[in-house]
């Protein structure tokens, strides 16, 4: 690799095919070598043209080297970075956290502008944040790129690895582990700290503290019809804003606004409909400030004078007395005692109301007495124009107190109730269920109150199927069909607290998992006694709630201890994405794999928020509820909502396009032969009878055991391998001779099990085809030439030239990471504690035990499996064999060998770039 002035850098956006080479010369073996989207870029040749005039530049990859990937710039498949940039990306190890960062351009900007003694927060494993100062910038001995030196703040002791030492060199000093030293993508800007990263920041926090905004604080907004008084809600940066400009919201207390406190996806604080808008900092002022600058005297409110109807009072420090009646008196007038020694009585005038006004006696715990004090005024004026419209000719006349019912006022529904909501319908005890349907039925009083009708999660004895009056407007089991109100219901409280801060302890116990931001790696090089301590026991792994087995396991299997399936977090949203795409990612990513990642640990309110979003924006219906499988989750997360490219292309005989899938179904005709079928013979047999192909080697390999819906299996027993041998279905890998060990050149599927077992029986090359045909049981079996590239065709000649010998020809093999199983319709999972032949196993229920019965919750558990390793072994074959009663197996290893659904590989060595 090159390292003069104008050598070009760039980082990889996306996943391409790269050929890999050694001494120059190709090898079949590593040409073909994906590599992921964040993988920095060296460009090493003059641009040339395809058929469509479209330039094409070569570059290498910097690690590992001699990877040559091909690129069309023009489809903006590569990004050029500056040396700089370059030194500070080259240190993350990840691709996929490596293109995180540089995707998030405020990321990248703090890493330029970050200097010693800036405050910044760091992300360790275990730790999802710790402040710190910067105490070192710079390259570190054996590393590539600039890291950084951070000195733990004194509340973060122990936490760090180092006194400011790295590899005997040292670079600041601090107490014993409270230093640390980490690449950019474990450390951000610490906005709060009272070390300023830039300029920019700084101003801002001056700009906060010297407005002196609180969460709660009473403000007026000059609008341009007067002022507009309203509560501080909340207080920040807009989330996804490339600005850092400070922006507030506020509850108005008259409906100026334009919404609930909602901003895109994001739920910034909570208001009254109409009532919440979102105004930059400087457009504010306290209300006390305010109205010291108004000095008002007490001529100023005499009597008569012209006063708005509603009168925004200045809010902390005037206290509203509890007598304030709640029965508004026949009057031309309503006055109201001011506490306060400084300040003189507001009057209002106000219309000649004919009836009393009952106002509803209950309100919410956090409703200022002030504000109610103005609704009511707001409500005294409607009444009042009520009644001058009942004295007009034509107008229907208002019925004499004691002919109605008392006027209370009816809450306006959730404004964030819609289609997909977990909902709870208020009464005692409560019913819980999800909206299917919004709308008006026939013959409804009140049209312009909506009606929700709900798929309840329990029969009811006044259910239906989704019909009402033999008109259908969803559909849904018998007895759990329910209509009612919108008003009615509320967000399940199971899941969302009173100020949709997540859900309630009470309801899935104690244990809270607050989202993990940032990029958090799966947990690595543990040792069996920190396995036993941190990733094993109860309330461990995922929570099941509401028959989500087969989504927990699945993702425990997918996200714990590999990042194979990473490049689906940290895709950017394209035009063709769904509009919550964003919001789907967060949930999975920082909901759920990073707290797992991070603390061992997630509670089912973050999995029913995925299975919400899925159900919301798929086409399988029933993701909230009821029973699925794998399959259904994975091709519905992946294929329709993520939109990942598919993991294998394959293709038959004779066809002239490849499919595309995300995983590989066992499908074959039953070989009686196989006593105790292993995964590896199973995957062969069914490419071999289907005739097909895999056109190129895939990252990580699902695959589907040969059984059928709950009940039928093909197989008694399976034994999942623990390497899958792919090389003798790749369309284009070279392979040695069966009989002679040369370069193969021919297949026979007809000579299969003929030479041994597997599908590296039926290879040869053109002189030992020819032999072994001229027996006459196989004279009329009809070879098939294997397509070897006439770049290994010419390694392979000049190195047997060389020799005298046959090169070995390497094969491709996967690893087993993890097994999804099934049982009496609950699914569990198998998972490897990292990469190796040697590396432990965990066994994942997430219902392993219940607290409580209906109203209680679920225990997930994690187990250690010590021997799993020793009984996936071909040595223990026979032990299985012989223990023919499957109640003779040890409990879990029965669960791996009589009930293994999915079987998922992964190359250890191709992970790194995905």
């Amino acid at each position: 690799m090159s390292e003069y002035p104008q050598d070009e850098y760039y980082i990889l956006l996306t996943t391409k095919i790269g050929k890999k080479k050694e001494s120059g010369i190709l090898r079949k073996s590593y040409s073909r070598v994906e590599v992921l989207a964040g993988t920095l870029l060296l460009r090493v040749s003059d641009s040339e043209r395809d058929e469509n005039g479209i330039a094409i530049w070569t570059l290498e990859t910097l690690e590992p080297e001699n990877i040559e990937v091909e690129c069309k710039p023009v489809f903006d498949e590569i990004k050029q970075i500056d040396r700089l940039e370059l030194q500070l990306l080259q240190p993350i190890p990840v691709c996929s956290e490596r293109i995180a960062v540089y995707m998030n351009s405020n990321w990248l900007q703090e890493g330029l502008n970050l200097k010693v003694g800036d405050g910044v927060i760091v992300y360790l494993k275990g730790h999802p944040e710790l402040q710190g100062l910067l105490r070192y910038r710079g390259e570190l001995p054996g590393q590539k790129g600039i890291q950084f030196g951070v000195e733990l703040a004194p509340e973060h002791r122990g936490k760090g690895t180092c006194d400011g030492v790295f590899r005997k060199k040292r670079f600041f000093t601090c107490e014993p582990n409270c230093g640390v030293f980490v690449p950019l993508h474990k450390i951000r800007a610490d906005p709060t700290s009272r070390h300023a990263v830039n300029t920019a920041t700084a101003s801002l926090r001056q700009e906060i503290a010297e407005c002196g905004l609180r969460i709660g604080n009473q403000i007026v907004w000059l609008s341009d019809n007067g002022p507009e008084y309203g509560e501080v809600k909340w207080v920040g940066v807009l989330p996804d804003s490339r600005r850092n400009d400070i922006t507030v919201g506020v509850e108005f207390v008259n409906p100026v606004g334009s919404g609930t406190g909602k901003y895109k996806s994001h739920r910034l604080f909570h208001a009254k409909p109409q009532h919440a808008s979102l105004v930059p900092i400087m457009g504010l002022m306290k209300a006390e400030e305010y109205l010291a600058m108004q000095a008002p005297t007490a001529d100023t409110f005499a009597y008569g004078s012209p006063q708005p109807e509603v009168v925004a009072l200045p809010p902390e420090d005037i206290k509203v007395p509890e007598t304030i009646e709640r029965v508004i008196p026949n009057s031309q007038q309503v006055e109201v005692e001011v506490h306060s020694s400084n300040r003189p009585q507001f009057v209002s005038p106000v219309k000649p109301i004919p009836q009393k006004v009952y106002i509803e006696e209950s309100r919410e715990p956090s409703m200022n007495p002030l504000y109610e004090y103005q609704i009511n005024q707001k409500l005294k004026k409607e009444q009042s124009q009520q009644s001058l419209q009942s004295s007009e000719p034509g107008s229907q006349s208002i019925e004499p107190p004691g002919t109605r019912k008392s006027m209370k006022s009816i809450p306006p529904a959730d404004p964030d109730l819609e289609v997909g909501s977990m909902v709870e319908v208020m009464q005692n005890p409560p019913l819980y269920g999800v909206i299917r349907w919004v709308g008006s039925l026939p013959d409804q009083k009140e049209p312009t109150r909506p009606i929700a009708g709900l798929e309840m999660e329990e029969e009811i004895s006044a259910g239906t199927d989704g019909t009402f009056k033999k008109i259908r407007y969803f559909s849904c089991p018998d007895k759990k069909g329910f209509f009612v109100p919108l008003y009615k219901c509320r967000k399940d409280k199971r899941f969302v607290d009173q100020h949709g801060r997540g859900a309630l302890g009470n309801n899935f116990g104690s244990f809270e998992t607050p989202d993990v931001h940032g990029n958090i790696s799966p947990p690595d090089s543990l040792s069996e006694s920190e396995i036993g301590t941190k990733i094993c026991g109860k309330q461990k792994g995922i929570q099941g709630h509401h028959n989500s087995c087969y989504l927990d396991a699945t993702l425990f299997a997918m996200f714990y201890f590999t990042t194979v399936y990473d490049g689906i977090l940290y895709r950017p949203k394209r035009l063709d994405d769904h509009q919550e795409y964003e919001e789907v990612i967060n949930v999975l990513k920082e909901g759920i794999v990073n707290p797992l990642r991070c603390h061992f640990y997630v509670r089912a309110d973050k999995v029913m928020k995925l299975r919400h979003l899925l159900d919301k924006l798929g086409n399988i219906p029933g993701m909230m509820s009821e029973e699925k499988d794998p399959e259904e989750f994975l091709s519905l997360l992946l294929g329709q909502i993520t939109k990942a490219d598919p993991f294998l292309q394959i293709k038959a005989e004779n066809a002239e396009e490849s499919q595309q899938s995300f995983l590989f179904q066992l499908f074959m005709e039953k070989d009686e032969r196989l006593v105790l079928p292993t995964t590896q013979q199973l995957f062969e047999l069914s490419f071999l009878q289907n005739r097909l192909k895999l056109q190129e080697r895939p990252s990580c390999l699902i695959i589907q055991m040969p059984r059928f819906g709950k009940d039928f299996k093909m197989y008694k027993r399976i034994v999942p391998s623990v390497e899958l041998d792919i090389t003798d279905v790749l369309e284009k890998a070279p392979r040695e001779c069966n009989i002679c060990g040369d370069l193969a050149c021919f297949e026979c599927r007809e000579c299969y099990n003929t030479h041994g077992d597997g599908l590296n029986t039926i290879a040869f090359c053109k002189p030992c085809k020819d032999r072994n045909h001229l027996h006459k049981l196989r004279a009329r079996h009809q070879p098939q030439k294997i397509c070897v590239p006439e770049e290994y065709l010419e390694y392979h000649s000049h190195q047997k030239n060389i020799t005298g010998q046959n090169p070995s020809i390497s094969r491709d093999k996967m690893e087993l990471f993890a097994v999804v199983c099934i049982q009496t319709s609950h699914y569990v999972s198998f998972v490897k504690c990292g990469p190796g032949k040697d590396a432990p196993w965990v066994f994942f229920d997430s219902m392993a035990d219940r607290m409580g019965e209906q109203s209680g919750y679920n225990i997930p558990e994690v187990q250690f499996c010590p021997d799993l390793n020793k009984w996936l072994s071909p040595e223990y074959n026979k032990e299985i064999i012989k223990r023919e009663d499957d109640k003779d197996l040890p409990e879990n290893i029965k669960r791996l060998l009589c009930d293994a659904y999915m079987c998922m590989y992964q190359y250890s060595d191709v992970a790194m770039f995905k």
